[in-house]
């Protein structure tokens, strides 16, 4: 299950799952794609996800859900995120370097074959030179990916818009003046293309700081893109935590499902116990994840343990933070 999952990942950048915490289907768990519950550990259990598709697909975060009588923990899974120049001018030589920084994979492409060169763009991972109208072949489609249209003129953003809107991604901005960027809506409303389609888009592009010169136009946009990024409540990926799984290794995953207080780490964080006692990952560090690996032997499959961070109450930790955790734990018998 976790094996597929990390493999999703690594191909899309960007996983939903959705898991069942009570009723009799509790510990069942499915992917969400393209607005479908597909489950992940019981073909008995399909059909009851149906019923909850709508719902399951809105929700944008990590977090727990309950749906009527039914109670889910929604997973938003991220790696790897892509930053997509399309258009090699003034403005996206600086917004290459930015995003750069901030950890992105940067594909440059332009219709012009002298506008992508490594000289001009030292940063980039990768340099497309082709017509726009060849996005759907020159680059896949990537569903935590982030693109930047910056092209010279209302032809090429039209020509982008109509190919990015009919695939995923997370950021679709386009530059321009209001004036251009109504010309260029106004065609693909033309040709089709739905309001709800086109208001996606962010444009004109970028946050209002009130920039004018190509790295002031360029922070402009690289701030709107890590605010969109930053947007939701994902689940943070742990490497150690990833290649243990994708060894097939056998034990216990512990997910923190909620917390309220400061606790030290976010819903979603992961730690894994193989069987033969070694840690990866880890859930906080400290006491909870001390008892937490203490009873991740005695878990049953699917089993959920609260812990009182605060001085007062019965079963607290003591811990001067204060805060509460629910921590899932899972039992992995055959990790695939």
């Amino acid at each position: 299950m976790y094996r597929k999952i990390y493999q999703i990942l690594e191909e899309t950048g960007k996983v939903k799952t959705a898991m069942i915490l009570n009723g009799i289907h509790k510990g069942a768990k499915c992917m969400i794609r393209e607005n479908q519950c597909i489950s992940l550990n019981d073909s008995e259990v399909q059909e009851f996800w149906k019923d909850y598709e709508k719902e399951l697909a809105a929700c944008q975060d990590t977090k727990l859900l309950w749906i009527g009588e039914t109670e889910f923990f929604v997973e938003i899974y991220v790696k790897n995120p892509q930053l997509i120049i399309l258009g090699g001018g003034h403005v996206s030589q600086p917004v290459a370097k930015i995003g750069k920084m901030l950890g992105f994979h940067v594909t440059v492409m332009d219709d012009r074959e002298d506008f992508v060169t490594a000289e001009r763009f030292p940063d980039a991972d990768r340099l497309i030179t082709g017509s726009y109208d060849e996005i759907s072949e020159k680059i896949p489609a990537y569903e935590n990916a982030y693109y930047v249209i910056v092209t010279r003129g209302h032809l090429g953003d039209s020509a982008c818009v109509r190919q990015i809107t009919r695939r995923p991604y997370t950021y679709l901005g386009m530059i321009g003046s209001r004036n251009k960027v109504k010309l260029t809506r106004e065609k693909l409303l033309g040709e089709g293309f739905t309001e709800e389609q086109l208001n996606t888009i962010h444009a004109p592009i970028g946050l209002p700081i009130g920039g004018n010169m190509p790295a002031e136009i360029a922070v402009s946009i690289t701030a709107e893109i890590v605010q969109e990024k930053n947007r939701y409540s994902v689940s943070y990926i742990d490497e150690a935590v990833e290649r243990a799984v994708r060894e097939k290794k056998e034990g216990v995953m512990m997910t923190i499902i909620s917390k309220s207080g400061s606790s030290p780490r976010g819903t979603g964080s992961k730690m894994f116990l193989d069987k033969k006692g070694k840690l990866y990952g880890s859930i906080g560090g400290g006491n909870v994840e001390f008892q937490a690996m203490k009873h991740a032997p005695e878990a049953t499959d699917t089993e959920i343990v609260k812990y009182n961070l605060s001085n007062a109450g019965g079963a607290n930790l003591g811990m001067i933070c204060g805060g509460q955790v629910e921590v899932l734990f899972e039992v992995m018998k055959e990790l695939s």
